[in-house]
């Protein structure tokens, strides 16, 4: 059975994960690293290749948004007038020679009312954070740069971006095989209850199948502009509720078959009838519910 079929399977069809306990650890593992590798291109991906599209990409967005402009031999010169003032931050940049800020220390009488300032004029920078205000002069930096400078890093930050994004995927992948843990040990719980024998490894398989529903509902709920409360609680709580519902088939299908040779859940034995029509095993023997 291929990977696809699994994942259709483990939404709906609670006998299919009977013939999950068959698979190989390599092929559960390799089902786990593309189920998230879906859930990641549903939710980070896609979103990202959207925004690269409307945007045109991160060279045209930093190309429309940053200005011309040149800073050498201790002056700044910037293309147009900038000035944002939005609630308790305020910025202003304009490189009008004539139009030159006072310094620092005579400033902070004028910028009492903000909590972040950014002033510019061709000579020096004046930036108020967290109360305080400070300044220094263009002349001070022994560097110059202009706009093309800073769009020859455009290359290095989608490099950035692809490292963030694998990165990312890995963390999503390493906290979903962890998280499935804690289905794990819920199951075992739900198993005691139940009387059902059955290992913290097959949990562990089956837990790893039941995340398929659970990671597609918080995927289509990321595109939705609301926020369901304790949804961590209710995500999981689905994987519980798959897992026992198929402890529950494997149990029914034990105690209607006990004796059928079950090398898949641990359970194996024979059964033979003797020519006077009596059960071949022994009134006391019960090698086959080992």
């Amino acid at each position: 059975m291929n990977i696809f079929k699994e994942m259709a399977l483990s939404i709906y069809s609670y006998k299919s994960y009977k013939e999950f306990l068959n698979n190989k650890k390599s092929k559960v593992f390799l089902f786990g690293i593309v189920l998230m590798l879906i859930y990641f291109a549903i939710t980070m991906l896609i979103p990202f290749a959207k925004f690269q599209i409307r945007t045109g990409g991160i060279g045209a967005l930093l190309d429309e948004n940053i200005p011309d402009f040149e800073l050498s031999d201790g002056e700044l010169w910037v293309e147009d007038v900038i000035e944002y003032d939005e609630g308790s931050t305020y910025v202003c940049i304009d490189t009008d020679p004539e139009y030159v800020f006072y310094d620092a220390d005579e400033m902070e009488e004028y910028l009492y009312s903000y909590t972040n300032v950014i002033l510019m004029d061709s000579e020096k920078m004046i930036l108020k954070s967290s109360g305080e205000v400070q300044g220094f002069y263009f002349s001070d930096l022994d560097f110059a740069c202009d706009k093309e400078d800073w769009m020859r890093w455009v290359p290095f930050i989608n490099l950035i971006i692809v490292m963030f994004m694998i990165l990312a995927y890995i963390w999503m992948s390493a906290l979903f095989f962890f998280g499935v843990l804690f289905v794990a040990l819920l199951g075992m719980v739900a198993a005691s209850c139940m009387k059902h024998q059955i290992t913290f490894g097959q949990l562990y398989l089956l837990g790893i199948y039941s995340r398929t529903l659970p990671l597609l509902i918080k995927a289509v709920i990321s595109f939705l502009p609301i926020n369901i409360p304790f949804f961590v609680i209710i995500n999981f709580g689905i994987s519980v509720f798959i897992i026992v519902r198929a402890i529950q088939n494997l149990k029914e299908q034990q105690l209607n078959k006990p004796l059928e040779f079950r090398t898949d859940t641990g359970y194996h034995g024979e059964n033979h009838i003797n020519g006077d029509g009596s059960n071949g095993s022994n009134g006391n023997d019960f090698s086959w519910m080992k």
